[in-house]
């Protein structure tokens, strides 16, 4: 069984080359999936199922044009892996770019992504 960074750093190499089902892959059926952020924010949300964490990466996607997406340091706790990073996009229904840093949280089981929590800037967001 791949150890929990190995599953978060194929995630993330998914995400990179837009395979979105690659990222499914790596989620059982019921899952903790959640953005923190005001509900003016079309994508914050809480998952619970494969199937709402795929309506959220198609409504992130369709709000946002990602320019870039970098996940910059990994912190190993064992089943649990924090990832700080960094992302510029542009918000599709004003043209307004944004960047911002963000923290991602993750607890693997079983080879799969069974929580995920995202904490970014939303005042960056605008």
């Amino acid at each position: 069984m791949p150890n929990a960074i190995d599953v978060v750093k194929k995630a993330y190499s998914a995400f990179a080359c837009g395979d979105v089902a690659g990222v499914l892959a790596l989620i059982p059926d019921v899952v903790d999936w959640r953005v923190v952020g005001p509900s003016s924010l079309p994508y914050a949300t809480c998952c619970r199922t494969r199937e709402e964490v795929q309506r959220f990466f198609e409504d992130l996607l369709n709000a946002e044009e990602i320019t870039r997406f970098e996940p910059r340091e990994f912190i190993d706790a064992g089943d649990r892996i924090v990832v700080i990073g960094f992302v510029a996009a542009v918000i599709r229904a004003t043209g307004r770019p944004f960047e911002t840093e963000w923290v991602h949280i993750f607890t693997v089981e079983d080879g799969r992504v069974s929580r995920w929590l995202e904490f970014f800037d939303t005042a960056a967001h605008g």
